[in-house]
């Protein structure tokens, strides 16, 4: 009974400092809080999210208190239920303790009393936009929309910050701060554009990271967003659908199409460096195999850079590597396979010795292993391009199941030889 009007006292004092529920505190100094009960040797704690249980002899001391759940009743029933500003208050209190299902009840009553309630409307994840109310994700599409048709103004004067007090979740405020970088740079606010690119670089992961950073780099490059364009890019959509031909020579980034032709110039460069790595490579291949496959490594590095910025722009580079290492690994496992039809000669050569012929089997079982592994190899690196590469990926898996054949046999005999011993 004492117990129960002390903590009426203290809910009684909570619209002016909020108390809380029962506090568990544990042998290693954890905390939790929430409605404790005993049940045998386990101690249970209610919570927002669901019950924990807790052996009593990990817990240190209980300090009793009303609930969450006990609070938010009190609350409601202190508050007019017909005030869609209070049952916003209440709402945002109950979201505070971890109560999102009753803050949901809450805005819903609110929005119910009044369906145009900007705080309720906030809080429920929604953002005012040209006197319609929309969720996060319906604002990012319009913000989109917006950025394409060039409307620029309205998205940086206003409706960005709005949607930056709604959105949830970091894959939102990432396409948040893409329109924005964009906007910025048609805006041409080159610096402001160049920290939002280094932002999204440093978030984002390849290829969108290579993407992000490269235009941050063509934007250091030139602060004052000028590129000299050294070939003719795509014409631009004009009214009434006629096209135009850009020009060369100097044009400003704020345009799409000569940020896209600047950033194709940097694909450009990532391809020369891998062909000349490739070009080396090949220099080694007979006389240092191991030093080629490091620059055929290398080489496809640039290459992923390149194709990062443009897609499939250094394929057929990339199909070039692939066939020079498919024929350096068949050069080797032909020399297995060499091993292991000499090793199969030897059977017949002289009867042996039960231990002289598991030795062979044992050799002739490891050739096989190589050749196995070769070819694997050779299937890892021509799968990417199957369409390219359809005779060597033929031919590869149909002396994969042959040699899987031969393996067989051998281990059986291998097997069959031990258990006789």
């Amino acid at each position: 009974m004492k117990r129960l009007m002390a903590a009426w006292v203290i809910m009684g004092m909570a619209l002016a400092s909020p108390a809380l529920g029962d506090r568990v505190v544990l042998n290693d100094g954890r905390t939790f809080e929430g409605s404790v009960t005993r049940s045998g040797e386990k101690i249970l704690i209610e919570m927002p999210y669901g019950i924990i249980s807790i052996p009593a002899a990990d817990v240190q001391s209980i300090q009793r208190g009303p609930s969450p759940v006990e609070q938010f009743e009190f609350r409601q029933a202190r508050i007019d239920g017909t005030d869609p500003d209070e049952l916003t208050a209440l709402a945002r209190w109950a979201r505070g303790k971890g109560m999102p299902r009753r803050a949901e009840e809450c805005l819903q009553a609110a929005l119910a009393l009044d369906a145009d309630h900007g705080g309720a409307r906030r809080l429920l994840g929604y953002v005012r936009v040209d006197g319609k109310w929309l969720t996060a994700a319906g604002a990012l599409r319009l913000a989109q929309a917006k950025l394409d048709a060039g409307q620029t103004d309205v998205l940086l004067e206003r409706l960005l910050g709005e949607i930056e007090q709604v959105v949830d979740g970091d894959r939102d405020r990432f396409r948040l701060k893409e329109v924005q970088a964009h906007a910025l740079l048609r805006a041409r606010q080159f610096a402001e554009a160049r920290a939002c690119f280094e932002w999204l670089a440093g978030k984002s992961a390849p290829p969108e990271s290579i993407r992000h950073a490269a235009v941050a780099d063509v934007l250091k490059t030139h602060p004052d967003g000028m590129y000299v364009l050294a070939e003719p890019h795509p014409p631009l959509a004009m009214l009434l659908d006629v096209p135009t031909e850009a020009p060369f020579g100097p044009a400003s980034l704020s345009r799409p199409e000569v940020l896209a032709a600047a950033v194709r110039d940097q694909a450009k460069d990532a391809v020369k460096a891998g062909k000349v790595l490739v070009d080396e490579g090949k220099k080694l291949e007979f006389t240092e195999p191991e030093a080629a496959k490091a620059k055929y490594d290398h080489a496809a590095r640039s290459f992923d850079r390149a194709d990062a910025l443009v897609a499939s722009i250094a394929r057929s580079y990339r199909i070039e590597i692939a066939r020079r290492r498919i024929a350096m690994i068949t050069k080797d496992m032909n020399i297995w396979a060499g091993r292991f039809d000499t090793l199969k000669g030897e059977l017949a050569k002289r009867d042996l010795a039960p231990a002289a012929y598991a030795s062979l089997v044992v050799r002739m079982l490891r050739a096989l292993n190589n050749v196995r592994d070769d070819l694997d190899a050779i299937l890892g690196l021509a799968s990417p391009f199957q369409r390219d590469l359809v005779l060597e990926i033929t031919d590869a898996a149909m002396r994969r199941q042959r040699v899987d054949a031969l393996r067989k046999v051998l281990a059986e005999e291998l097997q069959q030889l031990n258990a006789n011993r």
